[in-house]
């Protein structure tokens, strides 16, 4: 435990923060194998990470990520909604998370398909109020490198989403 844990002070370090996520996901979704809600958890857990990389998640986001949830979890309406929510509760705590845990778990439990789906899922929900800021591709980037996906395999799902990229309209506006 960090010495400013023994102290008192600091906050939860970072295991602790993603096992509690996942350990939600699990106790919500106990009807599943344990897997499966971890899969889920982390799914979700990677969708809130770009959606808050600019430090707040906006309604449009926010709307994203629930909708995806609801359409790659295989969850009923209810637990779609209650995963979006403990999500949104683990935002704070999830804030200072490394997301090495949830990485962890997608790289376990994920084929390669779903991890090139999950990227796409990830900017989908950057593009959700119509622009990628630089903060959010990098975010994407940072996940697809822990995923251990290749530049070129980030860059054939990047390429859907060029149009909404920060970068690629900053770029066209010197032009």
């Amino acid at each position: 435990m960090p010495l400013l844990r023994l102290l008192g002070l600091g906050t939860p370090d970072q295991t602790e923060a993603s096992a509690g996520l996942s350990a939600a996901v699990r106790e919500r979704l106990a009807h599943l194998p344990p897997a499966r809600a971890e899969f889920t958890a982390a799914f979700a857990g990677l969708l809130m990470r770009v959606a808050h990389a600019d430090s707040e998640v906006s309604p449009e986001e926010d709307a994203a990520l629930r909708r995806l949830v609801d359409e790659h979890a295989g969850l009923t309406a209810e637990e779609c909604e209650a995963v979006a929510a403990l999500v949104t509760a683990h935002l704070e705590s999830m804030a200072g998370i490394d997301y090495a845990e949830l990485t962890r778990t997608m790289n376990t439990h994920a084929s390669k398909d779903e991890k090139l789906h999950l990227i796409d899922c990830l900017y989908a929900v950057a593009t959700a109020d119509d622009l990628v800021s630089v903060v959010e591709d990098e975010e994407v980037k940072a996940v697809a490198r822990a995923l251990m996906l290749s530049h070129r395999e980030l860059i054939e799902v990047r390429r859907r989403y060029s149009d909404q990229l920060e970068v690629i309209r900053a770029a066209r506006k010197l032009q």
